[in-house]
């Protein structure tokens, strides 16, 4: 039975993968033997996928879901948390913002507090002041105009019991992106205050066109009006799966 899923969206990161697995996996080690790590290589253009193969000769633990494209960091969580196993999951991303050595205390945090989600809240968070300000703006419009509601500064690394995910966001009608239904759901969580740390290499996959489309993405379908037809499920198509 596997006890630990960690699921991670790759775009473009040949720079930071061996890096991320070098300090990953240790982590996992000392917590489990019964561990998984996903990654989903949404349509890199760079040598990440190869780099990936690589590792997963070496370790069977580390499976690979190859997209045919770049489907977008939300659907590319839509496909991994369809091939899961764990009893619980691990969202990060795979720039070493999210540190891997943070892993137990989000898990504590999960266990500790009897609530079903484990979420980061970022105390410090190493970004442009351009990249701050859009998050602010986000943020504020999001909650004003959507029925979705949370704490700020709030990212994309959290834990979560599968259970959770599979009784309450699978059979779900999707709307907006698979990680506002956390909150959209009014799912019982706790917050953990974390550090975020700079980018580890390379570019960010996010340029202004993306981070538009993510941000209506979330919004529009979320907004106070929009009925329950306006809904769609999340698009990707799958290459292979290295499971």
């Amino acid at each position: 039975m596997t006890e630990l899923s960690i699921l991670i969206p790759v775009f473009n990161d040949q720079e930071v993968l061996p890096e991320l697995i070098k300090r990953l996996i240790p982590v996992l080690e000392s917590l489990t033997p019964q561990y998984e790590i996903i990654f989903v290589d949404d349509g890199s253009s760079d040598n990440s996928f190869d780099i990936l193969k690589r590792y997963r000769e070496k370790n069977s633990k580390i499976k690979i879901l190859k997209l045919t494209e770049n489907f977008g960091q939300s659907n590319a969580i839509s496909a991994g948390l369809e091939k899961v196993t764990g009893e619980i999951v691990i969202i990060m991303d795979s720039d070493l913002q999210d540190r891997p050595e943070d892993i137990p205390k989000l898990l504590n945090a999960l266990k500790d507090s009897n609530k079903q989600v484990a979420i980061a809240r970022w105390e410090t968070k190493k970004a442009s002041l351009c990249k701050t300000i859009s998050a602010n703006i986000f943020f504020q419009i999001s909650n004003y105009i959507t029925k979705i509601h949370h704490p700020p500064h709030l990212g994309v690394f959290r834990a979560f019991y599968r259970e959770v995910y599979d009784k309450h966001i699978k059979p779900f009608d999707y709307s907006g992106t698979t990680l506002s239904q956390f909150y959209k759901l009014n799912l019982d969580y706790t917050v953990v205050s974390l550090q975020r740390d700079k980018r580890f290499a390379g570019k960010s996959g996010y340029d202004l066109k993306k981070m538009v489309k993510l941000a209506l993405d979330r919004i529009l379908p979320n907004m106070k009006f929009v009925n329950q037809a306006s809904k769609r499920k999340p698009y990707y198509k799958i290459e292979q799966f290295w499971g």
